[in-house]
């Protein structure tokens, strides 16, 4: 195994021996998207959702970095969502979007998803790959908002969504009785 480990390395380090750093001059500046319109018909005010009187769970941090998970909730639980069960019955795609106006978006529609009966949520906040000092401003602010938000109490539990990179979360959000 050792051998064909240095014969890849060889392959890889000719391979690599051609590559330059572009110039300055030459390098194509990134263009910055204005924020995606979000079509908000329908929505409904954010104070027609009471969170229940049985939330009193507060979610917490696990030692897995980028999950919070209420009390109760099983690893099973959390395989079973991790796995598509339940069906992700709504996706917010935040890039693109101030911390400010993805926020207002997870609100209006948590509003709707709990309303409607919606038990798992995509939230796709990216990587921070762009963002200042590498810090990931959506991503931090998307947890924090999950965790002690207005909605907080409809959440038992928020972690990476499988095969994103870290770039979005999916979300269990408590049984409503309707």
């Amino acid at each position: 195994m050792s051998a064909g480990h240095d014969e890849a390395d060889d392959l890889f380090a000719e391979a690599m021996g051609k590559v330059r750093r572009m110039p300055e001059p030459d390098k194509v500046p990134a263009k910055k998207r204005p924020p995606r319109a979000r079509d908000v018909t329908g929505l409904r005010p954010r104070a027609a959702v009471v969170v229940p009187e049985t939330a009193t769970a507060a979610l917490q941090e696990t030692d897995q970095p980028w999950w919070l998970v209420a009390d109760g909730v099983s690893r099973e639980r959390l395989k079973r969502l991790t796995g598509g069960r339940p069906p992700v019955s709504r996706t917010f795609d935040l890039h693109g979007m101030t911390r400010d106006a993805a926020l207002d978006a997870l609100g209006d529609g948590f509003s709707m998803a709990i309303s409607e009966g919606a038990r798992a949520l995509c939230v796709i906040h990216g990587r921070g790959l762009h963002s200042p000092d590498g810090n990931p401003v959506l991503k931090q602010a998307v947890y924090h908002w999950l965790r002690e938000g207005p909605f907080a109490g409809h959440v038992l539990a928020a972690v990476p969504q499988p095969g994103s990179g870290g770039g979005a979360c999916l979300v269990l959000l408590r049984r409503t009785g309707s």
